[in-house]
């Protein structure tokens, strides 16, 4: 554990510098691991969304302290994770990240949900070719 500590203090303490910052929050730095090619081809093709960037969706954009609290941790275990050759073929989002989209909808289109309970549904529910998957199966057909 305090081999990770100590690279997630380095993680942060690189992240304050601006231009590094402004980099890592692009979606051509996410497409930089092999393994999130189709997502970003599908981020870039997906219609309306294409104008957002990665960290629009999956990281929590409530605050500063909490976007940068996540990016440090998603980023480290994602750096882990593509080190360590642990990086699965099919990435799967975790219930923490689906909790994540879920509120950046529901801030994105706040005038719209406001007239139904998203407590109880997930907006990809309905919204079927929102995730990176289905959005390619779209470019294909």
């Amino acid at each position: 554990y305090g081999i990770l500590a100590i690279f997630f203090l380095l993680f942060l303490i690189i992240l304050l510098s601006k231009n590094i910052l402004a980099k890592t929050n692009s979606p051509e730095f996410c497409a930089k691991c092999h393994v999130m090619q189709d997502e970003y081809v599908t981020l870039m093709k997906g219609g309306i969304h294409n104008s957002l960037r990665c960290v629009d969706c999956h990281l929590p954009n409530d605050s500063k302290a909490n976007f940068y609290l996540w990016k440090g941790i998603d980023g480290t275990k994602d750096v882990v994770h593509f080190y360590s050759g642990s990086v699965p073929e099919r990435i799967i989002i975790s219930a923490h990240g689906k909790k994540i989209v879920q509120e950046n909808c529901v801030r994105c289109h706040e005038g719209i949900v406001s007239k139904i309970n998203v407590s109880d549904r997930k907006c990809w529910d309905c919204h079927k070719r929102i995730s990176h998957r289905q959005a390619g199966l779209r470019e294909t057909i």
